[in-house]
Parts: C-alpha cells; sequence; structure tokens
C-alpha cells in the first residue's frame, strides 16, 4: 500500500514539478536581472538634466504671489518655480494645475506640441532627436509602462539607442516620468517575477500564492520520497 502511495506521489510530484521547475527558472532569471541592473539606471537618472533648477536669489517676480491669487482665489498651492529656463508659477487648485508666466502673467497650460518639445528637449541629457510627440489623453492611447499616472500625458519619443520616452504634463508643465528599454525589460522582468501578468504591481496575488504553495509542497512531498527509498533499500537488504 505504501509503494502504491509512493508511486503515485512519484508520478505527480515528476509532472507538476516540471511546471514549477519552469516558473522556478523564471523567478531565478528575472530576478538575476533585476539585482543586476543599477537602479539609477533604470531609473532613467543618467537621461535627464535640469532638474534641480532653481529661481536666482534675489529675483522679485512682476507678477506678485497676490496677482496670481486674485487671478485664482480657490488656488490651494502657488509655486514659483524654474520652468526650463524661465520664471514661471505653477498654481494648484481644485479645478486642475495651471503654469502662468512670472513676468508677463500670461498662461502657459495647457501645453501644445511645441512647449511640450521643449520641455523634453530642455531636460534631456543625450544626444537624440525628437522622433515623435504624442498627446495621450485616455487609457486606450496609454501605454502601460506610465502604470497609474494620470491622463493627459505629452509623450515624446526621441530616437536614441534606449527607445526614451520622456512624459510631460500639459498642466503645470513638469517631467513626470522617462522610459528607456532596459527599464522596459526591467519591467517585464518583473511582471513574470510576481506572477501580475496584468497590473505588475501586485506582489501578493492569488497566482503567487498558489505556485509558492505548490514549490513547498513539492520539496515537502520529494524529502518524504528520499525519506521512503532510504527507508526502501534498508529493508531490502
Amino acid at each position: 500500500m505504501t509503494r502504491m502511495i509512493a508511486f503515485r506521489v512519484r508520478q505527480w510530484h515528476k509532472w507538476v514539478s516540471l511546471i514549477i521547475g519552469a516558473q522556478a527558472m523564471i523567478w531565478l532569471a528575472s530576478g538575476l536581472y533585476m539585482v543586476v541592473m543599477n537602479l539609477d539606471f533604470i531609473h532613467g537618472d543618467h537621461l535627464v538634466r535640469n532638474m534641480s533648477d532653481t529661481i536666482s536669489s534675489g529675483y522679485e517676480p512682476r507678477i506678485t504671489f497676490s496677482d496670481v491669487l486674485a487671478g485664482h482665489p480657490d488656488a490651494n498651492e502657488i509655486v514659483l518655480t524654474n520652468w526650463i529656463g524661465k520664471p514661471f508659477y505653477r498654481i494648484y487648485s481644485p479645478a486642475g494645475a495651471h503654469l502662468v508666466n512670472a513676468e508677463t502673467g500670461n498662461e502657459q497650460s495647457p501645453l501644445g506640441e511645441a512647449d511640450a518639445i521643449s520641455v523634453a528637449r530642455y531636460h534631456y541629457a543625450r544626444s537624440g532627436d525628437v522622433s515623435a510627440a504624442t498627446l495621450l489623453e485616455n487609457d486606450a492611447e496609454a501605454p502601460s509602462e506610465i502604470q497609474s499616472r494620470k491622463l493627459p500625458l505629452w509623450k515624446i519619443d526621441f530616437s536614441d539607442a534606449g527607445s526614451t520616452s520622456f512624459y510631460i504634463s500639459p498642466d503645470d508643465g513638469s517631467l513626470i516620468t522617462r522610459r528607456h528599454t532596459y527599464w522596459r525589460v526591467f519591467d517585464f522582468a518583473w511582471m513574470l517575477h510576481i506572477m501580475d501578468y496584468k497590473e505588475r504591481a501586485d506582489v501578493n496575488n492569488n497566482l503567487l500564492r498558489i505556485a509558492a504553495g505548490l514549490g513547498l509542497s513539492l520539496s515537502i512531498l520529494g524529502l518524504w520520497l528520499l525519506w521512503f527509498s532510504f527507508k526502501r533499500r534498508q529493508g531490502d537488504r
């Protein structure tokens, strides 16, 4: 009876091991890529510049905070900032974000294609040319690589070796994020590693639980089969 159970367990163990073994190889390969790659490189830090530019000390804007507040009485945050080398106000209110010139008071947002390209070029640290500019306005148009970031966004593509894309907010003119080939490979590896093939974010999903549970069960059964084999050999002596 015990031998029959061992036979059945060995057959089940063999076939399920093929599936879990394949996933284990995926875990190892994807984990290796994520460990070997430098995270700052993956985040695209080498692709950007001028991110910490500030207003020069002692600068007095022609348009004051009071002027801005008078024009946007519902504002809950007003920031004087350096926008592509010029003084601008970023204004945030329940109605949305606005970009206002600190010298003329003219509103720059929402950004058109030319302004979005100017922002991308201002922050781009490489020498590639802009190959495309696309305004993403709904989820159907948006690639998964922007994850849960709020639309609309300008997607500015560069013709470089890494297929770099910058995502620019048309509302406040800021660089929201950047993506490149190695990030996309990293994201794919992360998806395989956590077994979340839709959102690529849930590290506590049921599929991962099942795979981990099966892997643990197979290990325990494998130890039992090993013990049974030794016990049987001792009995045959």
